[in-house]
């Protein structure tokens, strides 16, 4: 599998950008112009800033605005867009391709979003942060919502505007968080080619990127741009080189280095309770067996701590001399590669009309966790006495102690199918939009500007996956001699035709399985051609649809996402009031989102997971039905309704239209005649009917004051919204679950019982309440320094969630709510027949906490180059509370943790402090840039004890730094050099003990937030002609 491809970047540079709204003017230049008194700078044009849709000169915002150029972005992250975006302290979480390995950490890389670029801001999930191109909405990645950031023409970005407070009244929902919008430079012209390499200090994860951009005049009146740009960037699937990693986990309270299982093994474990074969494990070329050693401290299933031959590498149990496994995805290979072509033409005297095209497309690979697992969790195999590959020694006791079986306990290695459990993504946007605007000149409406835009979006992902067939596994593993030949062959095969072409196994020891025997237990045979109906998770076959597909060897899911808006909209100045214009905006949009969702699963053609059962359950008498003679089924995987192991998707098809009507205003309280310089009060409201669930308003009021030329103060209050995403709308899935009886108190039973949950066409949305209060500080001893700081609290009622079919059935029989009783069905006899777990609103969650900002930029004449100057910029975020309170009142605050949670082994990134922090010195064409990145310490999980050993998380502290050098040529021509070294010190990440009975491998690492992959190095060239 080609290991390549990844991100871009871009120059450095200028920076842009103040603190808050203030941000805006200084786009211009280095100096942050609007912060300054007005006499010292001619007025400002009038903008449409993020966050408003009224028109102003951007100063007089009261929601808070943080504006980075493209330069500084790609300054801070040479990788990508959304890696120098995540660099704000704002950002919490966020999804990138470095991310993405302990993200999936208690899920499946099937269910994440596709092209690995979601922000996330304020930690409260990447699906409550909305996420604009210009200004106007992007099609989702995937059902979960959210937006590849990786699709945007990252050559074309001039800014990023990111407002950090509800929006929802201007923009709808989703904007619960706040807003990102990229803006692009639709004005360029010229020619303009970029190119970069990247590699790490271990010579890994070679990078590649280039992107050509050309744009020029037609006429007098028009205007044309063309820019295409791709990416590759290596995988990283081994810890070899990073000798920090330790395997470190936690047993009784203390943390270990080389932690491992004491329950599985890459050889196989023996589990046999009372007889001479328990605990021993066979040897790595499967002849015989040795005592399974787990040395020093032990607790339950996991220990084993030892000094390890190869500590790089994924070993598990034994004395560990061995190693059983090296290809770990750290970071996967990644492709990207966009193409964006924009077009205007002022058809009449101040009307432009205006088309614009974007494609963009993610590949990535990766090995998939855990790699065929038979280790317990919850997989597990039965050797029978007999077996064909069983070694002598093994047979013998067996037949003299008379034990007819033993559980096998495994997890599959690079040897054999561990190397084929894998995943791909391939997913591609493409985006066609058209629209007019009209500056008015003349009449009642005279200054007014209208907008109307018509965009259709569709992004189509295909996500491969291979892995181990739990439908054959257990049919080859039973091998058995044939008496007629005297070879091994399944069992099954001896009394009927139940497993065509079944080819035994030998997984006794490394290494020893035949390549047909794994070709036969690992993906699907390509070449079928299959026709089936459609089963759909919500209408089963109802609706009458088929689909037909040539089989690969993969399982594939094919995501079909399409997206209609239409919006008009106008903005402009009412009357003229007591203290200045009043301004308004107002308008109206429809939107359309639609999903299709298949899956090419030979083993579950349909993807029939309600009543089709491809794996088996055992059945060992050679005269029952189908299939006769199978005898070693787990309980955990009878009856389970896939195939692949780990990788149950669900037909999905549906649809929301969504209608709003908005409006907005600004009124100037007090002009700058009194002792208060001016005064703005911003109101704003917005209604939207959304299908299945009605209507709802989303309002806002903001209040902004420059009390003083050096003090602006600035507040807001907003109920913004978020409606249900397409999965939690439509996405069900159907199986068997196990509950207990509250209504039996003291009594521990398991209740079987037909389940189904997942998406609901009725949830209401989300509603949260958020203040905000701030300052901007110019003080006027320090021409050129801008301040700010700005509290902000969010609270979302009636989160979007599930309750699990326990807390339904809870809800229903102890608290009566009808709600839930409605999803519960009861036999004659009162017991529960069938549970539905949808998603309903029940939780609340809070997020509280603090945001500074710094800029500072001043000319200077060290060297006495051409505009010598030097600018610092920093931003920082205290983190007070990130809550959740749960339907029945638990509360659990995440706010610090910064690990791997250690009850369900999931990774938070909430540090209670980051900062980041930049110096840029620019003489003539030289300029110098270099970054401080702080993330404070934090703890595993708050629930746990904060002084114990294991719950802590230390601190991280990253430098940057970057060269470049311009070079003019002719009178419009320049080259620039540039070179950069990310995490300079290759400062490790910090220890995050975790061991994962699941993957049978310690995970000492949050890639979430910290770094993974130490110094890199990249040097590139940029051409202006």
């Amino acid at each position: 599998m080609r290991q390549s491809i990844g991100r871009g970047r871009k120059p450095l540079a200028a920076l842009l950008g103040s603190s808050g709204a203030a941000a805006l003017a200084s786009l211009a230049t280095p100096a942050s112009a609007q912060e300054a008194p007005a006499t010292e700078a001619p007025a400002v044009q009038e903008v449409v800033v993020t966050g408003s849709r009224i028109r102003s000169d951007g100063s007089k915002s009261p929601t808070p605005l943080t504006v980075v150029s493209a330069d500084q972005l790609a300054a801070m992250g040479p990788s990508g867009l959304v890696e120098g975006v995540s660099q704000l302290p704002q950002f919490f979480a966020s999804q990138s391709v470095a991310a993405v390995q302990t993200a999936g950490v208690g899920g499946n890389g099937w269910f994440l979003r596709g092209g690995y670029g979601n922000l996330d801001l304020r930690g409260l999930g990447i699906n409550r942060t909305l996420t604009l191109l210009n200004g106007h909405r992007v099609i989702s990645s995937s059902a979960f919502g959210g937006v590849d950031v990786n699709v945007i023409p990252k050559a074309m970005v001039s800014n990023v505007e990111t407002v950090t407070g509800g929006a929802s009244a201007a923009y709808g929902t989703d904007a619960v968080a706040g807003v990102v919008n990229f803006k692009l430079n639709r004005n360029f012209t010229g020619l303009r080619a970029d190119v970069q390499q990247s590699i790490t200090s271990r010579g890994d994860n070679r990078g590649l990127q280039a992107s050509v951009s050309y744009g020029t005049k037609l006429g007098d009146r028009g205007h044309i741009l063309l820019s295409g740009e791709f990416s590759m960037q290596d995988g990283v699937h081994t810890m070899r080189g990073r000798d920090w990693y330790k395997a470190y986990g936690v047993i009784n309270g203390n943390v270990y280095p080389d932690v491992v299982s004491t329950s599985t093994s890459f050889n196989g474990l023996i589990y046999a309770p009372g007889t001479r074969l328990n605990a021993m494990q066979f040897l790595r070329d499967g002849s015989g067996i040795t005592p399974f050693v787990a040395s020093g401290v032990s607790a339950g299933a996991i220990g084993g701590v030892r000094g390890l031959a190869g500590s790089q590498s994924i070993t598990n149990g034994g004395s560990g001399d061995y190693i059983g496994r090296d290809q770990l995805t750290i970071f996967p290979d990644a492709d990207r590669s966009s193409i964006y072509a924009y077009a205007d033409y002022e058809i009449a005297d101040h009307v432009t009309v205006y088309a614009q095209y974007i494609r963009g497309q993610n590949k990535t690979f990766r090995y998939n966790e855990p790699t065929g697992s038979l280790s317990g969790t919850p997989s597990v195999a039965r050797i029978y006495s007999g077996n064909a590959f069983l070694p002598a020694s093994v047979q013998q006791i067996m037949t003299a102690d008379g034990i007819e079986s033993f559980e096998f306990r495994r997890i599959g290695g690079d040897s054999d199918f561990g190397r084929l459990s894998t995943q791909r993504d391939n997913s591609v946007m493409n985006s066609f939009a058209g629209g007019l605007t009209w500056d008015i000149s003349g009449g009642a409406l005279d200054g007014w500007q209208a907008d109307l835009y018509y965009q259709y979006g569709t992004n189509k992902r295909k996500a491969y996956q291979n892995g181990l067939r739990l439908d054959r596994i257990f049919a080859a593993l039973d091998a058995v001699t044939d008496p007629a030949t005297g070879q091994p062959v399944c069992r099954v095969s001896l009394y009927g035709n139940s497993f065509p072409g079944c080819v035994p196994i030998n997984l006794f020891g490394q290494g020893n399985a035949s390549a047909a025997a794994i070709d036969y237990v690992t993906g699907y045979e390509p070449g079928q051609q299959i026709t089936t109906p459609i089963y759909y998770a919500d209408t089963g076959f109802a609706r009458g649809e088929t689909l037909s597909y040539v089989s690969g060897t993969e399982k594939v899911g094919i995501t079909d996402l399409r997206q209609h808006q239409f919006e008009f909209s106008m903005n402009g100045t009412l009357v003229e009031g007591w203290a200045g214009p009043i301004k308004a905006a107002f308008g109206g949009s429809w939107r359309r989102e639609a999903i299709r969702q298949v899956v090419q699963d030979p083993g579950n053609p349909a993807a029939n997971h309600d009543t089709f059962r491809p794996v088996q359950c055992s059945d060992p008498k050679v005269t029952a039905n189908p299939p006769p003679g199978l005898r070693n089924v787990s309980n955990a995987d009878c009856g389970n309704s896939v195939a692949l192991q780990y990788s149950k998707v669900s037909n999905i098809r549906g649809a929301i239209n969504v209608t709003e009507l908005f409006g907005e205003t600004q009124v100037p309280l007090l002009s700058e005649a009194g002792p208060i310089r001016s005064a703005n009060l911003h109101l704003a409201g917005r209604w939207a009917n959304y299908t299945g669930s009605g209507g709802i308003w989303a309002y806002k009021a903001g209040l902004e004051a420059d009390i003083a030329d050096f003090l602006r103060l600035r507040g807001t209050w907003s109920r913004d919204v978020r409606a249900a995403n397409l999965s939690e709308r439509f996405d069900k899935t159907g199986g068997i679950t196990s509950i207990d009886d509250p209504r039996t108190p003291g009594v521990i039973e398991s209740i079987s019982v037909t389940n189904y949950s997942g998406g609901n066409p009725r949830v209401n949305p989300e509603k949260a309440d958020t203040w905000t209060a701030g300052a901007v500080i110019r003080p006027g001893f320090a021409p050129g320094l801008s301040l700010s700081a700005d509290y902000y609290d969010i609270r979302v009622k009636g989160a979007i969630a599930r309750l699990g079919s326990q807390g339904v059935f809870n809800g229903c029989v102890i608290d009566a709510a009808p709600e839930l009783c409605a999803l519960v069905s009861f036999d004659t006899a009162g017991q529960p027949t069938l549970i539905g777990d949808i998603f309903i609103n029940v939780n609340q969650n809070r997020v509280r906490g603090l945001d500074v900002e710094a800029n500072y930029t001043r000319p200077m004449n060290l060297t006495g180059g051409e505009g010598e100057a030097i600018n610092l910029r920093l931003f920082a975020n205290w983190l007070f509370e990130n809550s959740q309170t749960l339907s029945n009142g638990t509360y659990i605050d995440r706010a610090g943790q910064t690990g791997i949670q250690q009850s369900d082994g999931f990774p938070y990134g909430l540090p209670k402090f980051k900062l980041t922090g930049n110096v840029t010195y620019t003489s003539g064409g030289f300029s110098f840039f270099t970054q401080a990145r702080y993330i404070g310490s934090g703890t595993q999980e708050n629930a746990r004890p904060r002084d114990a050993a294991y719950n802590k998380v230390d601190s991280a502290f990253y430098l940057d730094l970057r060269l470049a050098q311009k070079v003019k040529f002719g009178t419009d021509s320049e080259v620039e050099i540039f070179g950069s070294v990310t995490n300079l010190t290759d400062r490790s990440p910090p220890v995050t003990p975790y061991y994962s009975n699941f993957y049978t491998r310690a995970i000492q690492f949050n890639s979430v937030l910290f770094d993974l992959l130490g110094r890199r190095f990249t040097v590139g060239m940029k051409f202006a002609l």
